[in-house]
């Protein structure tokens, strides 16, 4: 045992058990009442130790740092905790006024906080705060027409890095956050209100991210309003529509509609929903709906029997002159009232390697060449015409999608089947430039992988070399990808489409007789389930799959079999029977049908074929409809809207 007064070796100080000063005699140590420090001690010296008798006794280190360790090496100690808990830390300082140095008052309530925070989660409150303002200094800060809820949740983001979002607050939330600059949670909202849209609030949501300066919102609503405006003018949110709205919409050139009076009939129904004052925009509004495109039957029927028409002057007098002009051609190409152009849909085809003649399937994808690789198919004259080819030639392996009317072609691989190295190159094609661009590459090299649309955003799905369903998303408005949660099931022999507003993956790992599984992608929670139902078929080879009408349309490249799946009675069921097999194809909705394309080996001379098939859901049948233009070993196809006076060239399987 240490004498009593002895130094700690370790700690530079005496402990004392019982130092008590008496009169007249000297001790070492000093009394002190117990627990009371001799006075402020410096920083960097040991802090006094409180004996048992409440004594301390006091003495400079008796030791220096290069005595006490002998390891030379740092010891860098971090608690990962740390950050975290000293947010909930402030967070539950919150509830006490006294440990907070701002109040701010919105809606006659008050919430404690503390500057720090509102300023690194706020471009609004850091201006506040560092400025040389009245606030920066202000014990209390009232915020006028702030949403007292709405600031609650932005405070307990701020402190706690969580906010619920749903239908109810997404408003208040998005408006609140945009008043005192939160762009993480502008951000968050906008991504919410961009996966809800559809056709019963895409014209409110668009409004609504106008006059908030959210026009990534704005832009995806205008999108969605292009591709679907038959189904939204049927919403009552199209009935609410001002004129000038209207108007501006009925303006749009890029509007896509499956029955070429669709326009004419939207005009009547807005009008008719309110006739009083509404009555007299009808010259003007059908003067946007480009009758004289519009079949002579049509127009005239509106002369005899809707009465809007018939009781206006101008309004008769539009129609009986868009008939005149509509059937004298020499008069319509001048007339001003014709569209600027007139979009059709059509299917378009980015074909890969092509069979040469004399080639067989031994040889695959060996012999370089480079046709003509890109075309479209017009059903209504049943004809393929030809589109600037693809730069990258003898592709194999890559996915194809349509968005916003444009074509997107991503990954795939240009080696032969034997030698084969994948890429991360995403390409895109717009109509309207009549040219191919490169895009921002994926994160990942993908072939044989699939993709998507779903709210706007395209999914490209596996194809990487691990085994794991790897998954992106591009947003074309930020011109980027983003890596989401891969599936829950490892899967290699897959197809995917999107349907309800969820993503829908079925396929299997490439081993015969495994069963399918099905997985489904909440895009909202960004989380992916295994969905048991009945009657799943067992297994496919090369699946493909479509939505047409909320249903999901499955085939596979060893059956005629077609199976399709109700997401709502999550049920499968079969359909009519395809006529042929159809090979490394695709399978495509256009309008109310499906097209399938794809070839397949004939007989036993090994003849090589590329017939497509068009199914009517309503008929439940399967008609033969002609050959794709080139003996493509690998394609993939989608559907477009496309002015197709613009693009009057045959489409020749060579180069002239």
């Amino acid at each position: 045992m240490p004498p009593k007064n002895s130094v700690c070796p370790r700690l530079g100080w005496i402990p004392c058990r019982a130092a008590v000063s008496l009169p007249g005699a000297g001790t070492a140590a000093t009394s002190l009442p117990a627990g009371q420090p001799t006075g402020l001690h410096s920083p960097g010296t040991p802090l006094p130790h409180t004996a048992r008798s409440g004594s301390v006794c006091w003495q400079g280190p008796a030791a220096t740092p290069s005595t006490m360790v002998r390891n030379v090496d740092d010891f860098d100690f971090c608690l990962p905790s740390h950050a975290q808990g000293v947010l909930e830390g402030l967070q539950r300082l919150r509830t006490n006024p006294k440990l907070a140095d701002v109040t701010l008052v919105a809606g006659g309530q008050e919430f404690p906080c503390h500057r720090g925070i509102l300023a690194l989660c706020s471009h609004y409150f850091h201006a506040m705060f560092s400025g040389d303002f009245a606030e920066s200094i202000a014990a209390r800060v009232e915020l006028k027409e702030v949403d007292p809820g709405a600031l609650e949740m932005l405070l307990d983001f701020a402190y706690t890095g969580k906010v619920t979002i749903n239908q109810g607050n997404v408003e208040g939330l998005m408006r609140t956050s945009s008043q005192l600059h939160f762009p993480t949670i502008q951000k968050a909202c906008s991504r919410y209100l961009r996966q809800q849209m559809d056709a019963t609030n895409c014209l409110g949501i668009c409004e609504f991210g106008e006059s908030h300066g959210c026009p990534e919102v704005s832009s995806k609503a205008w999108s969605f309003l292009q591709e679907n405006f038959e189904a939204v003018s049927l919403q009552e949110e199209f009935l609410q529509l001002s004129k000038e709205r209207l108007a501006t919409y009925l303006s749009n050139d890029q509007l896509q509609v499956q029955e070429e009076q669709s326009l004419a009939e939207a005009v009547l129904r807005w009008v008719r929903h309110d006739p009083g004052p509404r009555a007299q925009f009808l010259p003007e509004l059908l003067e946007l709906a480009h009758l004289v495109s519009l079949p002579d039957q049509y127009l005239q029927n509106l002369l005899a029997t809707e009465p809007l028409v018939r009781d206006s002057d101008a309004s008769k007098a539009l129609v009986a002159r868009s008939r005149a002009m509509g059937q004298s051609d020499a008069s319509a190409q001048k007339n001003p009232l014709m569209p600027p152009q007139k979009l059709e849909e059509v299917l378009v085809v980015v074909g890969g390697h092509v069979l040469e003649e004399g080639e067989d399937r031994d040889r695959g994808l060996e012999m370089p060449s480079t046709p003509r690789n890109f075309a479209f198919y017009n059903p209504k004259s049943r004809q393929w015409m030809a589109l600037p080819d693809f730069p990258d030639y003898n592709k194999w392996g890559f996915s194809l999608v349509a968005l916003n009317n444009d074509v997107y072609v991503t990954g795939g691989s240009r080696g032969s089947q034997n030698d084969t190295w994948s890429t991360t190159q995403a390409w895109c094609f717009c109509p309207r430039d009549g040219a191919w661009k490169r895009i921002a590459s994926m994160l990942k090299a993908r072939t044989n992988h699939t993709s998507a649309i779903l709210n706007g955003e395209i999914y490209v799905i596996g194809g990487t070399t691990v085994d794991a369903v790897e998954v992106e998303r591009y947003d074309p408005y930020n011109k980027s990808w983003c890596a989401i949660s891969p599936a829950l099931k490892y899967v290699s022999n897959f197809a995917a489409a999107s349907c309800l507003g969820k993503l829908y993956l079925v396929g299997s790992c490439a081993v015969k007789y495994n069963a399918l599984t099905l997985q489904c992608y909440n895009p909202v929670q960004d989380l992916w389930s295994v969905i048991t139902s009945p009657f799943i078929p067992k297994y496919l080879s090369a699946p493909r799959c479509a939505t047409l009408r909320g249903l999901i349309y499955l085939i596979g490249d060893n059956t005629k079999k077609v199976y399709v799946y109700n997401p709502e009675a999550n049920i499968w069921q079969k359909v009519q029977l395809l006529h042929t097999l159809h090979e490394n194809g695709g399978m495509v909705p256009l309008g109310d049908q499906l097209f399938v394309t794809g070839g397949h080996w004939k007989g036993m001379d090994g003849d090589y074929r590329v017939e497509m098939e068009v199914y009517d859901c309503a008929k439940d049948l399967w008609t033969r409809e002609g050959s794709l233009p080139c003996l493509w070993l690998f394609h993939s196809s989608s559907s477009i809207f496309l002015d197709t006076s613009k693009w009057t060239e045959a489409f020749q399987g060579a180069h002239g």
